[in-house]
């Protein structure tokens, strides 16, 4: 998995997916307050729930906007979907999760913590699922290539 070049493409990509990223942000933060406020679940569970819906809304939109331009020559629906869950294990699963319980030791009691910490966590894992979602997830098929 080489790195993307700098490029104006490769910048407006890493825009679209910040646009999609800022949409996931919102979708999992509403989310969050549905079921940690609202339904009552331990934080805990509210956090990796609501994550886990704003894999799926990210991931569409990544599918369907972000990298459009490779899905002739991409893997899968299913593959694509697969990659996805697995580099998102990486990215917002642990990274987020373990950032944002690291923020939440040094924040102080106040009502807007587990919120602070959650946002602190997601923003960790932004470059790293841009990355991994650029080269592995929605990566071209690699072309036999021969001398003849």
């Amino acid at each position: 998995m080489a790195l993307p070049r700098l490029d104006k493409a490769n910048l407006q990509r890493f825009l679209r997916f910040g646009i999609v990223g800022g949409l996931g942000v919102a979708v999992n933060l509403g989310m969050h307050a549905l079921l940690y406020h609202v339904a009552g679940l331990p934080d805990f569970a509210a956090r990796v729930l609501a994550i886990e819906v704003a894999v799926l809304h990210n991931f569409t939109w990544h599918r369907r906007w972000v990298w459009a331009d490779r899905q002739n020559e991409a893997p899968s629906l299913a593959i694509q979907l697969l990659r996805y869950h697995l580099g998102t294990l990486l990215s917002s699963y642990i990274i987020t999760l373990a950032a944002g319980w690291a923020l939440m030791q040094v924040l102080p009691d106040m009502p807007v913590r587990e919120t602070a910490g959650h946002l602190g966590g997601i923003g960790c894992g932004m470059v790293v699922n841009f990355l991994l979602a650029d080269g592995w997830v929605f990566a071209r098929k690699k072309r036999n290539v021969t001398g003849d």
